[in-house]
């Protein structure tokens, strides 16, 4: 259902708020089909609500954002997909390591995509999500 939206019906994410509500709708999908999913997605959330320069907050397109000194480093949706902006070395390190994808609508961009299943993916997710903060902080542009 996702990718079939994204690839067929992305012009609808144009209308105010409806992104909100179709990704409240996969959170719950996620709720009630795959609660793995949904306890990992809230371990890293968690994990991120501890350092004291990540803020959370709605993603434009739905989901969470995570944003460091100002801007935005990834972002997670309602179905355990995770978005994260890296440069270009450290995205085909991660892309060739064959721990992540390329962004599933992105794909040339610095954007990478993990998809969170259970616990098992906690450890790369957050291993992940540090090398982006680390690199905003060290100032990269993409």
């Amino acid at each position: 259902m996702f990718r079939f939206t994204v690839e067929h019906l992305g012009f609808l994410a144009k209308v105010p708020g409806l992104p909100q509500v179709f990704d409240a709708l996969l959170l719950v999908t996620t709720a009630l089909r795959r609660t793995p999913c949904l306890v990992a997605m809230e371990q890293i959330e968690t994990h991120l609500r501890s350092l004291p320069e990540m803020r959370l907050r709605p993603h434009r397109l739905g989901g969470t954002e995570f944003v460091l000194a100002g801007h935005e480093i990834a972002h997670l949706h309602g179905n355990g997909l995770l978005d994260v902006r890296l440069n270009a070395p450290e995205r085909n390190r991660w892309v060739q390591s064959g721990r992540v994808q390329p962004h599933h609508v992105l794909l040339e961009s610095s954007w990478v995509s993990l998809w969170i299943t259970g616990a098992a993916d906690v450890p790369t997710a957050l291993e992940l999500l540090e090398t982006a903060a680390w690199l905003r902080a060290s100032g990269f542009r993409t």
